[in-house]
């Protein structure tokens, strides 16, 4: 039976969203489908689960069960914050709103400055996959294709979008249960082999224990692929009753992510009965799967990774499209152009200029080869973490986060403080990475003095903030 709340919540959410208001017509599952489909735990098992087999051999396995417990701290961070502030901006709004315009504005130009790459690197990296079944299509012709279905999809209603997507994370799920049951089922080598005797393929080709050093540098690709959860609250405002549901949503999103990533990597590093073809192999998982179900299992890899990596590709479209929707609402831009990026459909209740928008930016990037791309996006935790980290710890302390109702992170302070310094970590690992994290930090670090700039000079003249959403303001 609903309550008289929710039968209003419903009432509205069948209305025509007017201009510059979306509808609250998404349940908490929905909102889970979608972040789920954005994190895409088969290309991080398939994608960087596969360079950190390379980098550290079956030490990633315990690597990838660090990544669960960084997991647990981005989910506590990042749903207080969501709890909080559930807006279409995503991170600026309640960065912003905590520690000032400076923030917000840093906050909003490396995430708006990045989304365009980061979806342009995700349609190139599926063409790669693509071509693997059929080599002869060009290979740009099927990123802009692929991005074109992207977009189709992401102009539906939001609704429709969630189940399009919720139905492809079904489909490509199976690869990951596939490797998770098999690996379950024939196990090769103790625990040991992984925590006291982890080995690598060494510059000859020989299986060697593998160095801390190494471990080290693997750790953070290894959390890099296992953390996330945070795309759900750009559905923030679509969400029903999001401030009660927003943290359980977060946290569902991350761990469930995080347990899909890296448990088949860790289960595969102690089943794989023939070790050192597995660390040789340039498709390790593919290797694993061929040995254990047969050879058609590589084309329906393929094909499993370039539908899963689709199916983010949509989901970073609709999330994009958001961000720059609450930027045209929030005034950033010249009034024309804020007006149509806050427009929205009155049929379908999306965002279509914005999503439009960060569509033909998204595909402009994909003219740029895809280690450029990397430099764009290689940096973006390091600052967008460690704003997020920091809003949470003095948010809470001021009362503007963990209110009653809202998510609170327990054991408060140690979640956002573990966030710090895990920024430290990757601030660390970029700076050691010449040909796109050190770079990266240096390019969104220009960024992010621009972005001061323009907040001391130019916006916290007008006294801008962040708005709250029209629906809740």
């Amino acid at each position: 039976m609903l309550n008289e709340r929710e039968r209003v919540i419903e009432a509205e959410a069948a209305l025509p969203g007017p201009k510059g208001r979306l509808r609250r017509e998404l349940s908490s599952a929905a909102v889970l489908l979608l972040t789920l489909s954005s994190l895409s735990p088969v290309v991080s098992v398939f994608g960087v689960g596969g360079d950190v087999l390379h980098q550290a051999g079956a030490a990633a396995a315990a690597l990838f069960g660090l990544g669960i417990v960084a997991a647990f701290v981005w989910a506590m961070v990042y749903a207080e914050l969501g709890s909080a502030y559930p807006y279409a901006g995503g991170d600026y709004v309640g960065v912003g709103r905590i520690l000032g315009t400076w923030a917000g504005v840093v906050t909003l130009a490396i995430w708006a400055v990045t989304t365009g790459p980061s979806i342009a690197f995700g349609a190139e990296t599926m063409s790669v996959y693509v071509r693997q079944l059929v080599p002869q299509l060009p290979a740009q012709a099927v990123t802009f294709g692929g991005m074109a279905g992207a977009l189709a999809v992401a102009l539906m209603s939001v609704r429709r979008g969630a189940l399009v997507t919720g139905l492809f994370l079904a489909v490509e799920s199976i690869a990951v249960v596939i490797l998770i049951v098999v690996g379950v089922g024939r196990p090769a080598r103790g625990l040991d082999a992984i925590f006291f005797h982890p080995v690598a393929v060494s510059t000859g080709g020989a299986l060697a224990p593998v160095s801390l050093g190494v471990v080290a540098l693997a750790a953070i690709g290894a959390v890099y692929a296992t953390v996330g959860g945070n795309q759900a609250i750009y559905f923030g405002e679509e969400l029903r009753d999001p401030h009660r549901r927003m943290g359980r949503v977060v946290v569902m999103a991350c761990l469930g992510g995080a347990l899909a990533t890296a448990l088949p990597v860790i289960l595969v590093v102690l089943s794989a009965r023939d070790l050192g073809a597995l660390l040789r192999s340039p498709a390790p998982f593919a290797e694993f799967l061929s040995a254990a179900v047969g050879p058609w299992a590589g084309p329906a890899l393929s094909a499993g990774v370039a539908l899963a990596i689709f199916n983010a590709t949509v989901v970073s479209v609709m999330g994009g499209a958001r961000l720059f929707f609450s930027l045209g609402r929030d005034g950033i831009f010249p009034a024309a152009v804020n007006r149509v990026l806050s427009g929205v459909d009155p049929h379908s209740g999306t965002p279509r200029a914005a999503t439009l928008t960060v569509g033909v930016f998204a595909a402009g990037c994909c003219l740029l080869n895809s280690h450029t791309l990397l430099v764009f996006m290689s940096g973006l935790l390091v600052y967008g973490w460690s704003l997020v980290c920091l809003a949470v710890l003095i948010g809470r302390l001021k009362g503007l986060t963990g209110g009653p109702g809202y998510w609170r992170s327990p054991l408060f302070p140690l979640a956002p403080v573990a966030g710090l310094a895990m920024a430290a970590a990757f601030a660390l690992s970029d700076l050691a990475d010449k040909d796109a994290g050190r770079p990266s930090l240096l390019l969104l670090g220009g960024v992010v003095l621009a972005a001061l700039g323009w907040s001391q000079f130019g916006l916290r003249r007008r006294g801008w903030k962040p708005q709250l959403g029209e629906s809740e303001a």
